[in-house]
């Protein structure tokens, strides 16, 4: 198997990942708009509800498709380019991956780390710093994903290779 192929395999795991994530979230994210509205001890809307859970999956359902666009982007250049060696290319292509594990991990955990602001008065720095930890998770990810040659040409001269 080429690089290109094992790429399209992990994009693809990612994507099945992701949406069981996105599945086993549903319950803790109900739970947090309970809490929210036995905190406030106000009724929230059924349509803010519907609303809310509704964006969570569609963003969700979005990055899935997302991704495995990508992983059948990624097979259609293998069949053209039949290298075995990781060229540059597929070097960038393993850095946003690893960037999109980053950014998808943090979003699947993201609303569970918040759940403990509707069950607490004040807040400690201890309680802050999972979600803390997950937007930077977050923000590497990104950086990972959107700015690829950076991290690239990083490694590139820690290794020597200029």
């Amino acid at each position: 198997m080429i690089t290109q192929q094992v790429t399209a395999i992990a994009l693809r795991l990612f994507s099945i990942w992701l949406l069981i994530q996105l599945i086993l979230n549903l319950p803790s994210l109900v739970m947090l708009f309970a809490s929210v509205e036995q905190y406030q001890q106000q009724e929230i809307p059924m349509e803010a509800y519907v609303g809310l859970i509704g964006a969570f999956i569609l963003v969700g359902l979005i990055a899935v498709f997302l991704i495995n666009k990508a992983a059948n982007s990624v097979l259609k250049s293998a069949k053209s380019n039949s290298e075995a060696t990781l060229s540059s290319d597929s070097q960038k292509v393993l850095f946003q991956l690893a960037g999109l594990y980053f950014v998808v991990n943090a979003l699947a955990y993201l609303p569970r780390s918040l759940s403990f602001i509707p069950n607490t008065v004040e807040i400690s720095s201890s309680s802050i710093l999972w979600p803390a930890g997950l937007v930077f998770q977050l923000a590497i990810g990104l950086w990972l994903v959107s700015v690829s040659t950076f991290w690239l040409n990083l490694f590139n001269k820690l290794r020597g290779r200029t």
